[in-house]
This record gives structure tokens, sequence and C-alpha cells, in this order.
């Protein structure tokens, strides 16, 4: 008999490269101290910041009460938050992805049920495989569900100004109240397209209105 998947948490600290473990434990502790299974050597996390834990019924976080808090998917948490595929807990500078091999994938239906024609750009998305080449270059490891539709989502509809709230509608399957996670997930897309994160060249802010992805910025001068 095979065994179960075993979930993996996809670790992502601003100064190194991601890392990715499995999750065996029941408890996994995290924070700034070194005898934490994950370290996050940030001023902002504390020593004991969060646990990470499992049962019978599934995955949970866990805040200890920690100076700075801790969140999930750009909300701050005020103790347990159970944990769903993809999810991301970020503490300090650092993010980590949960991810449940055996979930079945979430997700609204598209606005638009075309693709869009080719473009020459230095961008391309292709849903069905759910990869994205920038410049020719496989972009490995791959975006989070969320952070692939919200590029796929700017990508069907180029130069097109999208506000916040059709992302909202379009990614998140309940309510958004707080656009603070919008702005999260776009900084999250951007840290890995984007030359310089700082002075982003595709994922394009129109203040006041919302966001527009540019696949060919020497083409736009």
């Amino acid at each position: 008999m095979n065994a179960s998947p075993v979930p993996r948490l996809r670790i992502r600290h601003p100064e190194s490269a991601e890392v990715q473990i499995e999750w065996h434990r029941d408890i996994i502790t995290i924070g700034r101290d070194q005898q934490n299974d994950i370290v996050i050597a940030h001023p902002l996390a504390s020593r004991r910041h969060a646990t990470l834990e499992r049962d019978t019924t599934g995955y949970v976080v866990r805040d200890l009460k920690s100076t700075n808090g801790t969140y999930v998917n750009g909300e701050v948490i005020s103790d347990m938050h159970r944990l769903n595929s993809d999810d991301i807990v970020i503490i300090g500078a650092s993010e980590i992805i949960f991810v449940d091999p055996e979930a079945t994938q979430r997700g609204n239906l598209p606005l638009f049920t075309f693709k869009p024609a080719p473009v020459d750009g230095d961008i391309a998305i292709d849903d069905d495989a759910k990869t994205i080449h920038i410049k020719g270059v496989l972009l490995d490891p791959p975006l989070t569900v969320k952070e692939f539709q919200l590029l796929y989502l700017l990508y069907r509809r180029q130069l097109h100004v999208i506000s916040k709230e059709e992302i909202a509608k379009a990614i998140w399957d309940y309510e958004v109240y707080d656009f603070n996670a919008i702005d999260a997930l776009v900084y999250r897309v951007r840290q890995r397209i984007e030359i310089d994160p700082a002075l982003p060249r595709y994922l394009v802010t129109v203040r006041g209105f919302g966001y527009k992805l540019v696949v060919a910025p020497e083409a736009q001068g």
C-alpha cells in the first residue's frame, strides 16, 4: 500500500533561496531563538513566535502571544488558525507556505474563458500547464495558487487596469474587506518576477485605480 503524500512547507527568507521541508512532526516551533525548528532571524520575530501543529483533524498555525503578531494571507491571527493548502504564514519578513498534496484545489471561475492572443513580450503564461516564463526562462519554483491567479488575471487583460475590488472577487472565495492582503500578494509576485521589485516594470501600480501587467516594457517606452 502506498503511503499518503506528506504535506510540505516552502520557506522563503528575503536574503536566501527558498527551502522546502516535509511536515512529519506533530509540532514545529518557529521563532528567532536558534533552538526553534524554523529559525526566523529577523528583529520583528519573537524568540518563541509560533507553532505549526497537526492532529487527526488537520493542520493549524498557533501564535504564541508574539510581540508583532503572526499573519496568514496578509491578515493577523489572534491565536489559532486552521490551514488550507497554499496558505501563507508571514512572520517578520519570512513566508512559510503550506502545501497539502491531498487538498482539492479551490478557486472561482475566471472572469473570462478565452485565452489571450500571443503577445511578444518578456512574460509568457501557460494556464493549462500552470507555467510562467520570464524572457524565455521557466519560473522555478512555481508561484503559489493565489500568486498564479493574480498574475494570470492581469495577463489575460494586459495593459488594462484591474481594480483591487476585481482582484478580490476573482481570487478569494470570501469577501475581502482589508485590501492589505492584495497589496501583500502583489508584493510577493513582484519579488518573483521583477529584476528590481522596488522599481517594478511588469506589475505596475496605477495609483488610485489598481494594477496592470506590462509584458513588453520596452515597447511602452
